[in-house]
Formats: structure tokens, sequence, C-alpha cells
């Protein structure tokens, strides 16, 4: 991979006839065979698929939302929800193509979302949930300047997540100043 790949990522706002390539993208990370590549999956605790293209078209078209595209050389190797309430924005569903995972690209995204909700919505903080059981996850974002809130809730109690678990699970809030 090039050094100057931080140079060459542009990030677009998708579009909804992006939806079925942002799912391909999303559901290869987190669950399935292809998922086991990278350090981001969660085939091993959650069975299923994690967003359906008819969900990622329903975020698309979100008032207080968005999902940003990384994208390197005309192709989507990343995307990331984002969702404004009230004086913090969620960051959530984000995902780096496992074939280029390690590079660097997560933190770009995570960089670039910062600066995005702070200068397009006006947040001065961004939350996240991750599953408790994603102690590499969560170790990932608190060097990023993420913390522990505190705060926990049940996996099922979100609702709009998808996959079986195969255990209990819960999540985790964390939360940034930006």
């Amino acid at each position: 991979m090039e050094s100057n790949i931080k140079e060459k990522i542009q990030f677009h706002k998708a579009k909804p006839e992006q939806a079925e390539e942002i799912t391909t993208l999303v559901n290869s990370v987190y669950r399935g065979e292809n998922s086991k590549k990278g350090w981001t999956t969660e085939a091993y605790f959650l069975d299923g698929i994690r967003i359906t293209s008819e969900k990622i078209k329903e975020i698309i078209n979100e008032e207080d939302g968005i999902i940003l595209l990384a994208m390197l050389d005309e192709k989507i190797v990343g995307s990331v929800h984002l969702e404004k309430e009230s004086t913090f924005c969620w960051l959530g569903m984000l995902s780096v193509d496992v074939n280029y995972q390690a590079h660097g690209i997560g933190r770009i995204i995570i960089d670039k979302c910062e600066r995005y909700v702070k200068e397009t919505f006006g947040c001065n903080e961004m939350r996240m949930k991750v599953i408790g059981r994603r102690k590499e996850l969560i170790d990932y974002y608190i060097r990023r300047g993420y913390s522990h809130t505190g705060e926990k809730e049940d996996f099922l109690a979100a609702g709009e997540t998808f996959g079986e678990p195969k255990e209990p699970l819960y999540f985790e809030v964390l939360s940034k100043r930006i």
C-alpha cells in the first residue's frame, strides 16, 4: 500500500444508488467468512447479516444523518454512518474493506468524521456504541481519544441492530469531545 494513501482518499456523501455496494461492504466487514480476514469481524458471536440495502437507503435519506464514503481510486474502501442528536453526533457502522485494513484508513475516516460533524452539524461531542465483547475495538477507539461513559445498553434493545447473538451481548457507549 502506498504511503500517500491519506492524500488519495476522497470523501463523498452516499447516494441511494450506492446502497447495494455499501451493504456489501458493511456485511463483508462484520459478518461471514470474508470478515474473518479482518480484525473487525463479529462473525464469531453474531449470526446473520449486519444491514440490509433497504436500511442503508433509509439512513441515506435521513435529515439529521449521513453515510460518508471513503473512496480510493473511485472504489469504496470505507464507510461510516453519522447521526446528529442534540449537541452531539453518533458515529456508527464504521467499515473499512478488509483488504485495506491496517493501513490507517479507519483513523483517516474518524478524523474526517470529527471535523465533518463539528463543521456541518455544529456538534462538540462524538458518541458511539461498541459491543462490550470487542475489547480490541474499544481499545482502538480509546487510543483515538474516546473514553468510557459508563453507559451500557442491552444489544437486543437497539431494535435496529441486525444479527442473531450467539451469546448475551451489550453495547458500551464511548464519547469524545471534539
